[in-house]
C-alpha cells in the first residue's frame, strides 16, 4: 500500500464525515418564513410561517392567553389569532413570526408565535 493511500483514504473519511456533521447541523436551524404580501399573493395550502409587525388594535381575552391583532408587512396585512402564552415582549410594533394556516375568512389562525426581540444597542455614549 502505498503512503498517498495510507493517510489519504483516513483524510478523506474524516473530512466527508466534518463535511456531513457541518451541511446537518446548518440545516436544521435555518427558518424560512413568508412576508405578509407572499402569503396574499400565494395563497398556501398548508401550515406556513409568517413574519410581520404587530399592529395597534391587539385584543387580549381568556386571561391573556387568547389575542387577536392585525400583522403587516411593507404593503398588505391580515389579522391573527393565537391561543397561547405571549411572549413577555409582545407588544404593538414589533416583529413577529406566527406560524399556522390562513383559514378561508382570510383570519390566520396561529399555532406558534415567536417574537423577535428588539435591538437595545444605542450609538449614545455610556454615562453614569
Amino acid at each position: 500500500m502505498t503512503m498517498a493511500l495510507r493517510w489519504g483514504l483516513p483524510a478523506v473519511v474524516i473530512a466527508a464525515c466534518v463535511g456531513y456533521l457541518i451541511y446537518s447541523a446548518s440545516g436544521g436551524s435555518s427558518e424560512y418564513y413568508l412576508t405578509v404580501s407572499q402569503l396574499r399573493t400565494q395563497a398556501p395550502t398548508g401550515d406556513v410561517r409568517v413574519a410581520g409587525v404587530v399592529q395597534n388594535d391587539v385584543q387580549k381575552s381568556g386571561g391573556g392567553l387568547h389575542v387577536t391583532f392585525t400583522e403587516k408587512d411593507g404593503t398588505a396585512s391580515m389579522p391573527v389569532e393565537y391561543t397561547g402564552t405571549l411572549p413577555d415582549i409582545f407588544q404593538p410594533g414589533i416583529t413577529v413570526v406566527v406560524e399556522g394556516r390562513l383559514a378561508g375568512d382570510g383570519v390566520f389562525h396561529a399555532r406558534t408565535l415567536l417574537a423577535k426581540c428588539p435591538s437595545r444597542f444605542s450609538t449614545q455614549p455610556y454615562t453614569q
